[in-house]
Order: C-alpha cells, then sequence, then structure tokens
C-alpha cells in the first residue's frame, strides 16, 4: 500500500541532493583565456563572481587555443600562459587546503602579481606608472609642458613594451631587473622602433630614474642600472653655409606667401628662434638697450628657459619690412607665421627652388643660427644663452655645424692677432 509519507521524503532528498549539486557547481573555481580586440584576457569565475584583467600579452582571436591555454606559433608565450594558469590553480588549492575564502582580487595578487596578501611593493610596470603620474603628469602646465609630459608617455609605453617582449612577463618585478637590461633595453628600441642611438638611450635613462624613484619609496635596496652610463653619439649638425644665407636672403617670390615663410625663416636663422617662440612675437618682448640697440628676451615655450637675443641688422630689417603689414597688425604679431605643417611645406618647394640640398624645416633655422655666429666668433656660452640652452653641450652637440671654413677662418684671425706669416719659419 502506497505512503504518502514515502513520497515526501523521496521529493525532499531529492531537492536537498538537486541543491547540494547546484552550490558546487556554482563554488565551481574556472579559469578561461580570452581575446578582446588584440589583447589577451583571463577571465577568473567563481561562486557567481567574475573577474577580468589583461595578461599584458596580445595575439589574433583566431591563434587563441582556450581549451589548452595555448597561441599557436608562439611557444613562448604559450609557455608563459599555461604557467599562468598553473600559478592560479596552485593558489586556489592552498586557499582550500587552509580553509581560506577564495578572493578573486586577493588570488590575481598572489599568482599573477607575484605578491604577498599585504605586500606593497608594486611590479616594474606599475612603478613606471606611478613614476609617471606624479613627477609629471601631476606637474604638467606648472613644470612641464603638455607635449613633454606626452613625450613621457611614449617612453613609458616602449619601455612596457621591452617588459613584455623581452621578460615575457607583464608583471616583472623590480627585482628582477638586471644590470644587462639597460642596454638590452636600448637594442630594443633601435630595433623594434627604429630610433637612432641617442633616443633609445633616452629610455634607459628613463627606467634608471625610475628605479632611483623606487629606491626612494623604499621598494628596493639598489638600482641595478646604477653604472649603466651610455655615451651619446655627436651627429653631423645639418644648417645652411653663409652662402647659402644670402641665396636665400637675395630670392624674391611672386607669391606673398612664399616671401613671408622665407622672412620668418631667416629671421629664425639670425635669432634662433623656434617656431612657437616666433609665432607669438610681439612687442612686449623687445628691450632698448641704453646704446639704442634693441634685444629681445623671451621665456622659451616649451620650457620656459630665458632667452636673451641681441639683435643684428639683418633681423631688424625683416622686423621692418613688415611694421606695417596688415596681416600682422591684425593678429597683433611682428612677423606674418603661418601653421607649422604649412610652413614646412612652403619651405620644401623654396629649397627646390632655390636649389638647397639641405630639406628646410623651421627647426633648421635655429640650427643655422647656432652654426652662424659660431662660426663668426661669438663665444659658445653667448650662443647657448640665445637659443635658451641650459647647458652649452647641447648647443655643441645637436647644433652647431663643424666646418673647414669655420676653422681656416679662425686659424687666419689668430695669425693676424699674433703678427704671424706663413712665409716666416717658425
Amino acid at each position: 500500500m502506497f505512503n504518502p509519507k514515502h513520497k515526501f521524503t523521496m521529493l525532499k532528498v531529492q531537492k536537498i541532493s538537486q541543491k547540494d549539486s547546484r552550490e558546487k557547481r556554482i563554488q565551481k573555481f574556472s579559469i578561461r583565456p580570452f581575446v578582446r580586440g588584440s589583447q589577451l584576457y583571463l577571465r577568473l569565475t567563481y561562486n557567481k563572481k567574475n573577474l577580468s584583467f589583461s595578461t599584458g600579452l596580445s595575439c589574433p582571436s583566431s591563434k587563441l587555443d582556450a581549451k589548452t591555454f595555448s597561441i599557436k606559433g608562439n611557444e613562448q608565450t604559450t609557455i608563459y600562459l599555461q604557467q599562468l594558469r598553473t600559478d592560479i590553480e596552485r593558489v586556489v588549492a592552498d586557499f582550500r587546503l587552509t580553509k581560506r575564502p577564495i578572493d578573486l582580487r586577493e588570488l590575481k595578487k598572489i599568482a599573477v602579481l607575484k605578491e604577498t596578501i599585504h605586500s606593497t611593493t608594486p611590479t616594474l610596470n606599475a612603478c613606471l606608472d606611478i613614476f609617471f603620474k606624479n613627477d609629471f603628469e601631476s606637474l604638467s602646465g606648472i613644470d612641464y609642458k603638455a607635449k613633454t609630459v606626452e613625450k613621457k608617455r611614449y617612453l613609458v609605453e616602449r619601455i612596457k613594451r621591452y617588459v613584455l617582449e623581452h621578460h615575457k612577463n607583464p608583471y616583472l618585478k623590480l627585482t628582477e631587473l638586471k644590470p644587462v637590461d639597460g642596454q638590452n633595453l636600448v637594442n630594443f628600441c633601435k630595433k623594434n622602433f627604429g630610433h637612432g642611438h641617442n633616443h633609445a638611450v633616452l629610455h634607459a635613462e628613463f627606467l634608471k630614474r625610475t628605479l632611483n624613484y623606487a629606491i626612494a619609496n623604499e621598494w628596493i635596496d639598489k638600482n641595478p642600472l646604477a653604472f649603466f652610463r651610455p655615451k651619446r653619439e655627436r651627429k653631423e649638425v645639418e644648417a645652411l653655409s653663409e652662402g647659402e644665407i644670402l641665396n636665400l636672403q637675395q630670392t624674391v617670390f611672386h607669391g606673398h606667401q612664399y616671401n613671408y615663410v622665407k622672412d620668418v625663416f631667416l629671421f629664425c636663422c639670425y635669432t634662433g628662434l623656434s617656431y612657437i617662440d616666433v609665432s607669438r612675437l610681439d612687442n612686449t618682448f623687445f628691450v632698448t638697450l641704453k646704446n639704442g640697440d634693441k634685444m629681445i628676451k623671451i621665456g622659451r615655450g616649451k620650457n620656459e628657459n630665458p632667452c636673451i637675443i641681441p639683435l643684428v641688422p639683418q633681423a631688424l630689417e625683416i622686423l621692418d619690412k613688415y611694421a606695417e603689414n596688415e596681416d600682422c597688425l591684425s593678429r597683433e604679431r611682428l612677423l606674418p607665421v603661418y601653421a607649422n605643417q604649412v610652413m614646412n611645406r612652403i619651405l620644401k618647394e623654396i629649397q627646390a627652388i632655390c636649389h638647397i640640398k639641405l630639406k628646410l624645416t623651421t627647426h633648421v633655422a635655429r640650427k643655422t643660427c647656432a652654426s652662424y655666429f659660431i662660426a663668426n666668433g661669438v663665444p659658445l656660452t653667448s650662443v647657448a644663452t640665445m637659443l635658451g640652452h641650459k647647458k652649452t653641450s647641447t648647443t655643441e652637440l645637436y647644433y652647431t655645424q663643424r666646418t673647414e671654413e669655420a676653422v681656416i677662418r679662425h686659424i687666419q684671425e689668430f695669425k693676424e692677432r699674433k703678427g704671424l706669416d706663413n712665409s716666416k719659419a717658425v
């Protein structure tokens, strides 16, 4: 005879069994890789909670095998990804054995970032971000121009790429860097970004400064790049000769745009002003000396370094030429300066018309200025002050052209001062 109580008991046991099964499914831990855009991510799932984060790696979605945690055709990335899975699963097992609640964020810190639960030491990439944010980004518009801050941001991104591609670990510890990483980073920038030697060295120098910042914060005890002191290469400075300056000065074009650009370029050749400074030049930057000579005193738009520029007759003639120019008066500027891209485009045409071999740009004018005045006997320190350089080494390395004509002229002037004659035996 059927007993209703037995049916009730069976249903109750079945519900309890289903509940236990559901709870087991909920508490099951899983880890799965996936691609978003071109970046490789991991998704951790436990107790209805998810945590997704970037591995710092990249690969096409078509090459990812999520079941085997492998990247087709990329053995190094596959090894790193599978090791990451093993590390995470080992930490999960440790949590369960010690009966600690599984927290996905803590799990990531221990297994991925290789931190202890209470660790406050950042990884190398995190340290780069902190250093950039505190010492550059937060001082944008105060100590640094926005463009300067943006250039530092590019340095940080390229160093991070080196860490990822060279060490295969976006979570590299500060203590895992070695002295050889300085030169390896320079070589990496040359090979992967096509940088010249001096620009590649900037990356290693920024990394070295970052590590000094880490020492100051007591995140590491010593700087592995402390003895990395790469030498800068001196490149041959390209500047116009005096003959080319004279040829350009005597050339008159039919279109007024060409004459505007030519005159602004020549004014920069005689003053050393950069594009950004000549474009904002007005009467407020002029000072009249006791003898009646005029001088420009201006803080560079790039870094506010002071420039002291006595005006030579050629520069004054150009200013007088545009004293009543309608374009200048309407804009309250002393010279008709176009956008930098327009200037460089027209300079390229002027270069062809005047048969000048050197590619003309607005920046070539600053180098021409330095080379012109130094070749004519103006001391290096004075030229550096005109250009707004804090160090004369900057002027000497990057702005001064060494020419045969200048050497011959200086020796001839020396002989005249000493009353020497080549016809007489020494």
